[in-house]
C-alpha cells in the first residue's frame, strides 16, 4: 500500500487505509487504475477526530450497478467497525477518461461525503478546484502518479475557479442550520482569499492565521469559527445569532476580490 507513500500517517488513520484499499482492490479488480489520497492528510491540516479522509479512486470504466452495491457495503462495513469515521469518509470514484476530459464534458462520478449517502452524480468543470488539489498534492496508495492522469491546470484557470467558488457563499450563508456549517463558510472564504492573494493554496490553519492578522476586524470571528469547527458548544451563541455577522464577513471579504489581481509572496 505504501509504495508511493512518503509521509507519516496520523495514528488514527493508519488502521483504516489498508482496510479501505484492500476492499477497493477486491471489489474493483481490473477496473481499478489507482487510489489517491489528498486533502488535509497531505497538506498537514489533519485534525484527529474532526478531519475527513479524502480519496479519489480512478477507474478504467465508470462504476456499474454491482460495483456500486459492493462498494456501498464496504463503506458501511468500515463504519460499523470504526464508527469514529461516520460522516468522515470522502471518496470519489471516476473513470480515467472522465478525469482527463472534465473541462469539456461531464462524467459519472460516485461520491460518498459527509452528510450524504453514497450516490452517483455528474462531474465536469465544476470539479476543477478538487482536481487541481489532487494533481498538486495527491499521493498514490496504488497506481501511477496522479499527474499522469490529470492534465496541467493553469494557475489563472484555477484562481478564477476559486474566486467563483467563494462568491457562492454570499447566498449559501443564508442556508446552513448549524454553527459547524457557518464555521466551514468562514474558514473556506478565508482560505479562498489567501489563495487569491498569494496565487497558491494553503492549509486551513495557515490561511486562518493569515486572515486574522491581515483583517483584524474579523479576527475574533475567525477564531470562533476555528473553535466551532471542533466544538460547536464552545460558546452559547446560536447559529441564528451569528449568521448576520458571518454574512457581513462574507460580503466584506468578497468585496476585496477586485483588489487581488497581483499575487504577493
Amino acid at each position: 500500500m505504501t509504495r508511493h507513500l512518503h509521509f507519516t500517517l496520523d495514528d488514527t488513520v493508519r488502521p483504516i487505509l489498508p482496510r479501505l484499499l484492500g476492499g477497493l482492490q477486491s471489489i474493483l479488480q481490473d477496473n481499478l487504475v489507482g487510489v489517491y489520497l489528498y486533502g488535509s492528510l497531505i497538506t498537514g491540516d489533519f485534525d484527529p477526530g474532526i478531519s475527513d479522509i479524502d480519496l479519489v479512486v480512478v477507474l478504467n470504466q465508470a462504476l456499474d450497478e454491482a460495483e456500486f452495491e459492493s462498494l456501498h457495503k464496504l463503506h458501511q462495513g468500515i463504519i460499523e467497525r470504526q464508527p469514529e469515521w461516520q460522516d468522515r469518509l470522502e471518496l470519489a470514484y471516476i473513470s480515467a477518461v472522465g478525469l482527463r476530459t472534465f473541462r469539456s464534458r461531464s462524467s459519472a462520478i460516485g461520491i460518498i461525503s459527509p452528510g450524504e449517502p453514497f450516490h452517483i452524480l455528474e462531474a465536469g468543470s465544476d470539479w476543477l478546484i478538487s482536481w487541481h488539489a489532487l494533481r498538486e498534492d495527491g499521493v498514490a496508495l496504488t497506481g501511477p502518479p496522479i499527474n499522469t492522469l490529470i492534465d496541467d491546470i493553469p494557475t489563472t484557470e484555477y484562481l478564477q475557479a476559486v474566486a467563483e467558488h467563494i462568491r457562492h457563499y454570499r447566498d449559501s450563508v443564508k442556508k446552513p442550520h448549524n454553527k459547524q456549517a457557518l464555521s466551514y463558510i468562514v474558514l473556506t472564504v478565508a482560505r479562498g482569499i489567501y489563495t487569491l492573494a498569494h496565487c497558491r493554496p494553503a492549509s486551513k490553519a495557515k490561511a486562518a492565521a493569515w486572515a486574522k492578522a491581515r483583517y483584524p476586524q474579523w479576527a475574533e470571528l475567525i477564531e470562533r469559527a476555528w473553535s466551532w469547527r471542533a466544538n460547536p458548544q464552545s460558546d452559547l451563541l446560536t447559529a441564528e445569532q451569528i449568521r448576520p455577522q458571518v454574512a457581513d464577513y462574507v460580503n466584506n471579504m468578497l468585496s476585496r476580490l477586485s483588489n487581488l489581481d497581483d499575487c504577493v509572496e
